[in-house]
């Protein structure tokens, strides 16, 4: 079975989801209004007409369903998408753009499997539904079929361009040059979801353009001196409790040390490291995590040198962040920088190891880079396992998040995030209803990188499962960790935190998507 997409010869001039004028004179019916809505990312105008157009005859209510169904996910009303796509197929279970809403669905909820079944029939059949390549494409990206997820999505995109879901993700499958003009049309085009998404594509734009003047490749290793090892530092919150494990970074030679976490992504200093180093601002911005109090001032700036142990890497962007107290430390280095090399943390000695990659068959050795910004997806390969981490655990990618299925009791498998930045577990009172007690406690308090948390729960007797391990907890806090599931695009129910993490020693191939953990039992008293 191939993982490639079918693309039909020709775009159909009538296809399911396409924008149809009205006739010259005529007013836009509430489908085709609420089609113009969703195209400008207007999803709550969009959600009033679809429900408007719902009252049609059956294959035209069915298709005004299937996109509310999408307008729905955007709003973040996944039991009403279910709903709305249920009844979509209830009307017409022929039509392709109800079949693909339900997988859409499906996939917000991490139900992978049945996603992939549903798009994997209709691609098969050359379905003119563009939502089925883009979903189909997605479910490849998480799982490391790099090459079938870009197939699918130039599919996509050649059915539909005007999809706003379809051209900001076609976007990030392009080189350098062609995706900066992309966003420069995306830009131009004034249309986004919220001031975020705007936001983000500014700085990704001044980042592109910026890259350009640059006269060699951005944060490239300047000298091979693989395999490297260096110690990682304690990171305390008192003098009883240990918050983490740092990481010694010189940035243009002013020493940092930054808390390794792999529940973020590229490089954050403080504004007092970034001032004294001489870091160049690029571009403003604002960096948020867990917290209530939402995100916090900052900018992209320009380091010339960044040293990592014995590595070295010259024109790099670093995020920065204003507040000098919002860290709580010097910074924050998201481990998926190092997505080039194979990464060994070895918490229980205290050790970073850092070397090359199994090369792919056939294939020679590349030139690694830190990766400490969003670059173009690798479109080059589908999942390779080496032979020597075929005893590995598969995680799923969603941008820097490495998600690993688990169980919380004896639930169906659900997904957690792998995050040593998170000082202990957390599980979300959604995941654990029905399978364990959970409880409000108005005293604890929790922080995150957007301040404190207000809403903090407990569970009774839990039972953690991932991989060959097992945890058994009480009084685990459970934390609603919806605007995180909502921000990746698919169900979270818990995190692994450093509180167990370090624990184990936890050796990550970022490119094939695997992670291994061991345990010496011998190592704790």
């Amino acid at each position: 079975m191939s993982n490639s997409a079918t693309i039909p010869g020709s775009r159909p001039v009538a296809a399911v989801g396409a924008f149809c004028e009205s006739p010259s004179g005529s007013a836009a019916s509430p489908m085709e209004a609420g089609l113009a809505a969703f195209r400008a990312q207007d999803f709550p105008s969009a959600a009033v007409k679809f429900t408007m157009a719902t009252g049609a005859l059956a294959s035209k209510g069915a298709a005004a369903y299937a996109w509310l169904a999408r307008a729905d996910l955007h709003l973040h009303h996944v039991e009403e998408a279910e709903s709305a796509a249920r009844k979509a197929l209830e009307l017409d279970p022929n039509l392709a753009a109800a079949q693909s809403a339900l997988a859409e669905v499906y996939f917000r909820q991490a139900k992978f499997g049945d996603a992939d079944a549903i798009v994997k029939k209709l691609v098969q059949a050359g379905t003119s539904d563009a939502r089925a390549y883009l979903t189909l494409a997605e479910i490849y990206w998480a799982t490391a079929n790099n090459r079938a997820a870009k197939s699918n999505m130039d599919a996509a995109h050649q059915l539909d361009q005007d999809d706003p879901d379809i051209s900001f993700a076609w976007a990030e499958t392009l080189p350098p040059q062609e995706r900066l003009q992309e966003y420069k049309k995306l830009l131009a085009a004034g249309n986004f979801e919220d001031e975020r998404e705007k936001e983000s594509l500014k700085v990704e734009t001044a980042l592109l353009e910026d890259q350009q003047q640059q006269p060699s490749p951005g944060c490239k290793l300047t000298a091979k001196t693989l395999p490297m090892e260096t110690k990682l530092e304690t990171l305390a919150i008192d003098a009883k409790t240990l918050r983490g494990f740092g990481l010694n970074v010189k940035v243009n030679d002013t020493p940092s040390k930054l808390l390794i976490d792999t529940g973020s992504t590229g490089i954050l200093i403080n504004s007092k490291i970034a001032e004294k180093a001489g870091v160049i601002r690029i571009a403003d911005s604002h960096i948020g995590g867990l917290g209530d109090r939402g995100p916090s001032p900052g900018y992209v700036g320009f380091a010339r040198r960044l040293q990592v142990g014995a590595l070295i890497f010259e024109n790099c962007h670093i995020g920065v962040v204003d507040k000098k107290d919002s860290l709580g430390e010097d910074g924050l280095i998201g481990t998926d920088v190092f997505e080039d090399f194979f990464v060994d943390l070895d918490f229980p000695n205290y050790k970073l190891r850092l070397s090359e990659l199994p090369p792919y068959p056939g294939a020679g050795a590349s030139a690694p880079a830190l990766q400490v910004h969003a670059s173009a997806k690798d479109t080059s390969h589908n999942l390779w396992i080496p032979p020597q981490f075929s005893s590995y655990e598969r995680v799923y990618r969603f941008g820097h998040f490495l998600l690993i299925p688990g169980q919380i009791n004896d639930s169906p498998p659900k997904l957690f995030l792998l995050d040593t930045g998170a000082w202990d577990n957390f599980i979300s009172p959604g995941a654990a209803k029905g399978y364990v007690k959970v409880h409000r406690d108005e005293e604890s308090i929790v922080k995150g990188l957007s301040g404190r948390i207000n809403k903090v729960y407990f569970t009774g007797d839990v039972k953690l499962t991932f991989g060959h391990f097992q945890q058994k907890r009480y009084d685990l806090a459970a934390l609603d960790l919806t605007d995180v599931s909502n921000d990746v695009g698919t169900e979270l129910s818990a995190t692994l935190g450093f509180r167990m993490l370090y624990l184990l020693e936890m050796k990550i191939d970022y490119r094939d998507q695997l992670v291994d953990f061991s345990y010496d039992p011998n190592r704790f008293h």
